[in-house]
């Protein structure tokens, strides 16, 4: 593992996705994230069809184990590898699952946008809604932050 770390004596891996602060350092957790899904330990109870191994979630959940008993760096993308791309996977259209593959590489970046000014990330208490007008939604509410939106990619 030591040969995926950064040699530099100044380069301070972040422990967690909210200590990212530099380009540096989102674009050494992108290529670790790639290298880990290339090896294939990242999204293994992701289908075959779309990169992953078809396992059992438990097999991803070992690996996760592993790498943090090995102080491996964090894996920054979780939103898309573990929420947002099953998620496409099993209810989005053709179009979606066949662009889920940019999830697992550096191409995209997902990020989680449930907070509101009166409620935070209690997801029981959100108020914004999303009403269906023609073919669009019309979405009423507001939001106070969003995690990882600075590095989110569209």
């Amino acid at each position: 593992m030591s040969e995926n770390v950064p040699s530099d004596p100044g380069f301070l891996l972040p422990l967690t996705f909210l200590e990212v602060g530099t380009e540096q350092q989102l674009d050494f957790l992108r290529q670790w994230q790639h290298k880990l899904w290339s090896a294939g330990y990242l999204g293994m109870h992701w289908p075959s069809e779309y990169g992953g191994q078809g396992a059992d979630p438990s097999y991803q959940y070992i690996v996760d184990k592993e790498l943090a008993k090995h102080n491996a760096p964090i894996i920054f993308n979780t939103i898309g590898l573990n929420w947002v791309g099953p998620l496409l996977l099993d209810m989005g259209t053709d179009e979606e699952k066949a662009n889920t593959s940019k999830t697992s590489s550096r191409a995209r970046i997902w990020c989680q946008g449930f907070p509101e000014p009166d409620h935070g990330s209690d997801l029981g208490a959100v108020q914004t809604r999303a009403v269906r007008d023609g073919d669009d939604y019309v979405v009423n509410g507001s939001k106070i932050w969003t995690r990882s939106g600075i590095t989110l990619t569209t």
